[in-house]
């Protein structure tokens, strides 16, 4: 794999979440900036959570490729785990942390294993590498959405 952006943006994804958390006061980590959407204590526990899922998922297109992923309700797992009564820094050094045990393990993949792919029932099939873009995607996603948490 070459591209330096794919992996600078992994690298600071979790950077620009930490510097957006540590610039809204703990009074509004319970708060909605938009109903349909999580409150910044429960998507910092989303980022957390879906590192774990997405960094499986990678693992799993190259250990056993053409395999099926499991797909999963956010809105459902955020019931199930609790998002809403995590520890917001707890979660945002899990999400750190977890992010680069990812880069660690896409650093020491050989080249012709960011082709390996596997099969998402609702996405079709996805290689490493898109499966990469994905999780600099929904970086991106939360990331925008965390940023109205600074207007309210």
């Amino acid at each position: 794999m070459n591209n330096p952006y794919l992996i600078h943006g992994l690298q600071v994804g979790p950077v620009i979440v930490r510097r957006i958390v540590e610039s809204v006061p703990v009074s509004r980590y319970d708060s909605h900036a938009d109903p349909e959407r999580f409150t910044l204590r429960e998507a910092i526990a989303h980022l957390a959570d879906w590192e774990e899922i997405d960094a499986s998922r990678i693992r799993q297109a190259v250990e056993h490729p053409g395999s099926i992923l499991v797909p999963y309700d956010e809105v459902e797992r955020a019931k199930e785990r609790g998002y809403d009564q995590t520890d917001l820094l707890e979660q945002l050094a899990l999400y750190e942390s977890r992010r680069q045990d990812l880069l660690t393990y896409l650093a020491m993949l050989p080249t012709e294993a960011w082709s390996a792919e596997a099969s998402h029932p609702e996405k079709g099939a996805l290689t490493v590498y898109d499966q990469a873009n994905l999780v600099l995607g929904h970086d991106t996603y939360h990331i925008e959405h965390l940023t109205q948490f600074l207007a309210l």
